[in-house]
């Protein structure tokens, strides 16, 4: 019997499952995608968030801890995180007056910010209209690449022992003495303690313990454009009614230095509806494109993902004993996630004797197009298939390719990991080639084995 079964590897469970791997427990993830973080986590925008409204919330104190963490978690885990900063615009006299009350709320609530002149605000985005007032600039906000976030999270995880399924759907939980029996498509597993991170299918697996729960979808789009350096900063004009049709909304950047604009939120009834249609592009665009002289130069793609919404908060609970729910978190769980990790191991303290392992591995991963010369000859002498360039537009080696199917065998996970495919699409074959490849050679070993499925 495992100690902790976590069902989903989103960035929640997969944060989870790293600190649970830092003590001496029996832990199991399984996820019904093909590598983790593919589901709501990959649709999201990528931004840490200085802080979130209301503040007593749970989400609003999760946030603040959160931030708090992230420089550690990224030395920790290796991923990419850089805190660009998030500009609050006055466009109007109105918000240009409400700076003072705005930064000193925020200031009582522990978020650091610094207010900017017109002057300042104009040098720091130059593409911005010239009509502002002034701002506000909140130096703790950041952006990551989310899948190559969570993925860290489950590589360090699997490194100190958690085990980790993917293609496994839950399909049902039976109470079994003290503990739980886990149905799942590749089998049963038996566990003491279930933690369900399920993200927009997390309603489904309560039920299947008596909890009632509802998720609703809200589906955000994004635009994302070309023209890296159109703004080095998120951006957002101070509202003077907040709008719950763009909850979260801004002139954003990605984890890669390209203008990021949206989410809106829209109601829809299916939770795989990551349709993108015409009017929320040009929703977008007549919302944000005002607060610049001009828009950015060329769309290089748009995409649509959706929240899981439980209320107005994030719903973190223990209906019974040994399961706990890890559900609603939307926005900003992304921001969220290591702090909610946290809390949970908080929660399992009672049930379990939580001793840290002596060896924490502490795993790596190697990006050519981060080398300096002499680091790229050294890998090279390593691993030949360095020497071998796949993405030439993001500099991605065929060893990073190929460490990368071992993170989830599918394209999204290799594309989000490494990086390679994001600027074009000229090497997406190659891609599939190599994963095509790579599920030949699997195949002949479990063919070649004693191994039973």
């Amino acid at each position: 019997m495992k100690d902790v079964l976590i069902v989903g590897a989103g960035v929640t469970g997969s944060f989870i499952a790293k600190e649970l791997s830092k003590y001496e427990l029996d832990v199991v993830v399984v996820e019904r995608k093909s590598g983790p973080g593919l589901g709501q986590t990959k649709g999201c925008s990528g931004i840490i968030h200085s802080f979130q409204l209301p503040f007593r919330s749970l989400k609003g104190k999760l946030c603040l801890k959160g931030n708090a963490m992230m420089d550690a978690e990224a030395e920790e885990l290796g991923f990419t995180f850089r805190r660009v900063g998030l500009i609050l615009v006055a466009t109007n006299i109105l918000t240009f007056l409400a700076i003072p009350l705005i930064q000193l709320y925020l200031r009582l609530n522990g978020v650091v910010s610094k207010r900017l002149s017109k002057k300042k605000v104009l040098e720091m985005v130059p593409n911005i209209r010239k009509d502002i007032w002034g701002g506000l600039f909140l130096p703790t906000a950041g952006v990551v690449n989310p899948v190559e976030m969570t993925t860290s999270a489950i590589r360090f995880a699997k490194v100190n022992g958690v085990e980790v399924h993917y293609d496994c759907e839950v399909t049902g939980i039976e109470k079994k003495g003290e503990g739980f029996v886990v149905k799942t498509t590749r089998g049963d597993f038996e566990a003491k303690c279930v933690i369900n991170c399920a993200g927009l299918y997390a309603d489904d697996i309560a039920r299947m313990v008596g909890y009632e729960m509802t998720i609703t979808p809200g589906k955000g789009t994004h635009i994302v454009f070309a023209e890296r350096g159109f703004s080095n900063h998120l951006t957002v004009a101070i509202p003077l009614k907040p709008n719950k049709r763009t909850k979260g909304g801004g002139a954003l950047i990605s984890f890669d230095g390209k203008p990021l604009w949206g989410p809106n939120l829209i109601d829809v009834d299916s939770k795989e509806d990551t349709s993108v249609k015409k009017e929320e592009i040009e929703g977008i665009i007549e919302k944000f494109s005002p607060l610049f002289k001009r828009m950015p130069e060329g769309i290089v793609a748009f995409y649509a993902g959706l929240r899981s919404i439980a209320g107005t908060d994030f719903v973190v609970n223990q209906p019974i004993d040994g399961f706990i729910n890890v559900a609603g978190i939307q926005s900003p769980g992304l921001t969220a996630a290591p702090a909610i990790a946290k809390m949970v191991i908080e929660m399992l303290s009672p049930r379990f004797e939580l001793k840290r392992k002596e060896e924490i591995k502490k795993p790596r991963w190697t990006r050519l197009s981060e080398m300096d010369d002499e680091g790229i000859r050294k890998a090279i002498d390593v691993n030949n298939d360095f020497g071998e360039i796949v993405c030439l537009c993001n500099m991605v080696s065929k060893a990073e390719i190929v460490k990368a199917l071992e993170e989830g065998g599918c394209f999204d996970t290799i594309r989000h990991l490494t990086w390679a495919g994001m600027d074009c699409c000229k090497c997406h074959a190659e891609i599939m080639r190599i994963i095509e490849k790579r599920a030949g050679k699997v195949k002949k070993e479990i063919e070649g084995s004693e191994i039973v499925w």
